[in-house]
């Protein structure tokens, strides 16, 4: 029977996935039924049950897909910079870009990678059980090494200047490559939320500036 449900019934197993997310990105858990999200992916509703059991499992297994792809490849950035700089500071640039980054290129995928960051940003202010049980369990291991590390490149700075502005990154990157359409309004379309390039390097760039600055 496993084998059935990871193998032979794995394209419908990622329509599913792919449909929940979408759904949930722009409606949450709540602003959208199982019967929707099968109409989405073009399947009945006791393929869902098959597969996933319940709402909330889906939720859980489209959130902790990506999201621990995500936090992955953060640490595998960070493992490689950290054998490298060996007992040298770490530029705060550097730590910065490398958190951000992963965000930035699963952005670039498309219709997918935007769906699970624009989820991503609404988890984040879901205060229930499982939020918060998803948000500990896909980020707490990668954000803990990050501050450390930016810790270590910034000693002049306090560890509750680090923590406050850790959570200020949070916040900066979610909302951008949440691609709300504000930046467009804003610049009189000077600029687009479409062009990841300058996204991150203006991110980069704000956010280092911020951890490195003095306490006011």
């Amino acid at each position: 029977m496993t084998v059935k449900k990871t193998t032979a019934g794995g394209g419908t197993r990622d329509k599913i996935l792919r449909a929940a997310s979408r759904l949930f990105a722009d409606h949450g858990y709540d602003g959208c039924s199982l019967r929707e999200i099968a109409d989405h992916a073009k399947v009945n509703v006791g393929m869902i049950h098959y597969f996933f059991g319940t709402k909330q499992q889906l939720l859980r297994e489209a959130f902790v897909q990506a999201g621990a792809s995500l936090a992955s490849k953060r640490l595998e950035l960070l493992d490689v910079a950290e054998a490298a700089a060996g007992d040298s500071l770490m530029p705060v640039e550097r730590i910065v870009d490398m958190f951000l980054r992963p965000a930035v290129d699963l952005a670039r995928t498309g219709r997918a990678g935007r769906a699970f960051l624009k989820m991503q940003a609404r988890m984040q202010l879901d205060q229930s059980k499982l939020g918060r049980e998803l948000r500990a369990e896909i980020y707490d291991g990668s954000s803990i090494r990050y501050v450390n590390a930016l810790m270590r490149a910034l000693p002049t700075i306090s560890d509750k200047e680090i923590y406050w502005r850790f959570i200020f990154m949070l916040g900066t990157y979610q909302y951008v490559l949440a691609n709300t359409g504000r930046l467009e309004v804003i610049s009189k379309k000077a600029c687009s939320g479409d062009n990841l390039d300058e996204a991150l390097h203006e991110m980069v760039t704000f956010l280092s500036a911020g951890f490195k600055g003095a306490h006011g």
